[in-house]
């Protein structure tokens, strides 16, 4: 009777135990920042690059230093509210939905060029 009681209590502890997959305790391997520099070549660069439209003003996105250091305005300018100081960008049209979302997920991984 013993036995029983003590199988139960192992098979009863062992089901409660959470199993994990490989995907569960693998980190997120996504490399933010390519994504986010393809974005700005594709997008950006017409007007905010040394050679651009506007000669880079107020700032030029030509560095990948330069992009990691406006991180906080790049992702104000296609996701927070407008305002007189915050302008959508590009001023051409938004961006999709999934490059909006490559650019929150960088920022919010802190905005590097090395994620």
């Amino acid at each position: 009777m013993i036995s029983l009681v003590f199988l139960f209590f192992i098979v009863f502890t062992f089901s409660k135990c959470k199993k994990t997959t490989s995907s569960d305790s693998t980190p997120n391997t996504t490399k933010y920042f390519p994504l986010v520099k393809t974005i700005i070549q594709n997008n950006c660069l017409s007007c905010h690059s040394t050679s651009g439209n506007w000669s880079g003003r107020p700032t030029a996105f030509d560095m990948d230093s330069s992009i990691a250091k406006q991180y906080t305005s790049i992702k104000a300018s296609i996701s927070d509210p407008v305002t007189p100081m915050n302008k959508r960008m590009p001023q051409t049209g938004a961006l999709s939905t999934n490059d909006i979302n490559t650019i929150l997920n960088w920022y919010n991984a802190g905005g590097k060029t090395s994620d």
